[in-house]
């Protein structure tokens, strides 16, 4: 391996006639090749050249020395990790990638992948990333992991740790990979390597099939015929099951519903996982549910506050709080309401494991179900890939055929 080498130097050939300062620049030399990167500007008195830092007279020397040393430091890991990947990296691609900051380092990269994701609003995202980057760390044990030590051996080993080690399911496992591969990838991508050496390229993601739970009419019925006071804990858990079951909302996005966003006649969502806008019509179950709310404001002498949430779950304002803090207020509501729709179940003798998902879902089946069209369906979703929606066609044909093959017993 030829290996680059580094020095810090003022090029005085830069010099600025108008500031009398020139650049004091990282040079890297790489197969004869140089490349400079600019640290900062100095008068060249101030320039000891033998021990490559600026002189004591020069205000605030040490902050600046130790300031050249961290970023030096920086640019040669950049260098070393971007050679383990590829021997034959040239100083082209290092001086494109030095400049993008575009890291060799797997956690390096997610860490500035994180950011942009947090940055964007996407919640979810973040969340998910961030967990499978926490796990890995906690696999290694490091904090750096460069890709040129992630081969087709380490994927098998992570993924047998995965299943037998912590238990993950099947599903769980392939949707850790398909981070990890998403992250590895955009950095061979980003850095124009050879793709035949990324070992996500020779693997396969396995997915089982599981059951995806959903409520035919007849339980929602059953849930909605349930009288419950509204001093009841369970009272609030079962208008806001009914109300995702009746528009299909994410519950994210109905937690975070305010009365500005609701007209006569229909309801307007800036969805927080796309962040897409969805308009709904409001049907005659909808009505009735915001009715009620409106009359239960009436009764408490209350006016309705555009500016306030239609379902008071959640205690602060999302749209003036940090990402993190609101995702964590969302996250936090949405799971005591699905305990609570536990016992929902249980008092409407529906035998199975109901959450707000699963009304999302009835949404979707019923309305298949009733011969809506899948690609009206998608839309009232929110759905941008079709492919999604046909998943609940499906289910609802698996159901079908379960039904005709009960006549197997006859």
């Amino acid at each position: 391996m030829n290996v680059a080498k580094f020095k810090v130097m003022i090029r005085l050939d830069k010099l600025a006639k108008s500031t009398n300062q020139a650049p004091v620049c990282l040079r890297i030399t790489k197969d004869r090749q140089v490349m400079y990167k600019t640290l900062l500007h100095i008068d060249p008195k101030f320039w000891d050249e033998k021990e490559q830092r600026v002189k004591k007279q020069y205000p605030n020397a040490d902050l600046v020395n130790a300031q050249i040393t961290n970023k030096k430091a920086e640019y040669e890991k950049e260098v070393l990790l971007a050679t383990l990947a590829n021997d034959s990296v040239g100083i082209s691609t290092l001086r494109n990638k030095i400049n993008d900051r575009t890291s060799f380092d797997l956690f390096e990269y997610a860490e500035k992948y994180l950011i942009q994701l947090f940055k964007e609003g996407r919640h979810a995202s973040y969340k998910k990333c961030k967990t499978v980057i926490e796990k890995l760390k906690w696999y290694t044990k490091k904090d750096v992991l460069p890709i040129k030590s992630i081969s087709l051996d380490f994927i098998k080993q992570y993924e047998n740790y995965l299943l037998n080690t912590i238990n993950n399911n099947r599903n769980t496992v392939s949707t850790n990979m398909k981070v990890l591969s998403k992250l590895l990838g955009d950095i061979y991508r980003n850095y124009d390597l050879d793709e035949i050496n990324n070992p996500f390229k020779k693997m396969k993601f396995k997915w089982e099939q599981t059951d995806r739970v959903f409520l035919e009419i007849e339980d929602i019925k059953k849930i909605e015929k349930l009288k419950l006071r509204l001093q009841n804990p369970l009272y609030d858990a079962q208008e806001i099951f009914l109300f995702e079951c009746y528009t299909g909302i994410r519950i994210s996005d109905i937690l975070t519903l305010k009365w500005k966003n609701v007209t006569e006649k229909e309801i307007i969502v800036n969805m927080r996982k796309t962040g897409k806008m969805l308009s709904l019509s409001i049907n005659d179950k909808v009505k009735e549910i915001l009715n009620k709310k409106r009359s239960i404001l009436e009764n408490n002498h209350s006016q309705i506050n555009p500016e306030k949430y239609v379902f008071n779950i959640v205690k602060v304002d999302i749209e003036n709080c940090n990402a993190q803090d609101a995702l964590n207020a969302i996250s936090c509501a949405t799971a005591i309401i699905n305990k609570k729709l536990k016992r929902i179940a249980e008092k409407a003798s529906i035998n199975k494991n109901i959450s707000t998902h699963v009304a999302r879902r009835s949404f979707a089946t019923a309305l298949i179900t009733l011969k809506a069209d899948v690609l009206t369906v998608r839309d009232l979703l929110g759905h941008s890939d079709v492919r999604v929606t046909q998943i609940y066609a499906k289910v609802v044909d698996a159901k079908k055929q379960e039904t005709i093959n009960l006549l197997n017993n006859l």
